[in-house]
């Protein structure tokens, strides 16, 4: 069995004249061998797919080696028209005999930025992950404190407006103080958070529906944090959404749920 997670980014991209043959849409498209070239440099194995047959309980069986995680497909929007656009996104399908503290959004987030860069320029203001957290196992506080040691070497004097939303269950129904104490303790004063009093910035945000897209998770209740950083980029985010979903579990929450982090106010192109 398996449960699908999925990353995506946001951003506007200026295409290099000489990519204009790659293509790209929402139903697959050469992005997937972009990031399939780029997992297999960085020696993931994610894009790699079933490799060899297991013989064993009477019967031939697949098994996938690595199993960090399998399956994947992606997509994006490279529409020209300098607006926010969701670039790029993939699915990831989470064997369950590899289920981990983390899910591989660090992982994805990296070999989709590294295909939408190589096409053109790319102004980075959004990621959206779709995350299964009733099937995390194990304890994250050593790769989060580890996380903190890498963010902490960034400027202290600059700070960068970020939104978050969360969008959960009825579990978390009335726990936004709490998740958002939980998000400030693993931040250890890295980032700042509050509960947003009113409606958030989320211009970083394309606006994405569909099955990839991260407004189908609207219909359920939703978390806003205004948070600010001492710097942005794709890791920032990743860093934010695991923190998020770390904390959303100590407080809680065992179900699939979908966190944004947006750059609050995008500078002018």
């Amino acid at each position: 069995m398996y449960y699908e997670t999925l990353v995506a980014l946001h951003g506007v991209l200026d295409r290099y004249p000489w990519a204009e043959h790659i293509t790209c849409d929402d139903t697959g498209s050469e992005l997937f061998g972009l990031a399939m070239r780029r997992s297999e440099a960085y020696g993931w194995y994610s894009t790699g797919g079933w490799t060899y047959p297991f013989k064993g309980w009477g019967e031939a069986r697949v098994v996938q080696d690595p199993g960090r995680w399998a399956d994947c497909l992606a997509g994006g929007d490279w529409t020209q028209d300098g607006r926010v656009r969701q670039l790029a996104w993939m699915s990831a399908d989470i064997p369950v005999d590899v289920r981990e503290p983390r899910f591989p959004v660090l992982h994805v987030s990296r070999i989709l930025s590294d295909a939408v860069n190589r096409i053109g320029l790319v102004r980075f203001t959004g990621l959206h992950a779709v995350l299964p957290l009733q099937e995390l196992v194990g304890d994250a506080s050593d790769d989060l404190e580890e996380m903190r040691d890498w963010f902490a070497l960034a400027d202290p004097s600059t700070s960068v407006p970020v939104s978050v939303t969360v969008a959960a269950g009825p579990a978390v129904s009335g726990k936004a103080a709490a998740v958002c104490g939980a998000v400030g303790e693993r931040l250890g004063g890295l980032a700042e958070v509050e509960v947003a009093a009113g409606e958030l910035d989320l211009s970083g945000m394309a606006d994405a529906r569909g099955e990839h897209g991260y407004n189908k998770g609207r219909e359920r209740g939703v978390m806003r944090f205004a948070c600010r950083a001492r710097e942005w980029s794709p890791d920032v985010a990743v860093w934010l959404v695991e923190v998020v979903s770390d904390a959303l579990r100590a407080t809680g929450c065992a179900e699939q749920v979908v966190v944004t982090v947006s750059l609050a106010s995008p500078p002018a192109r």
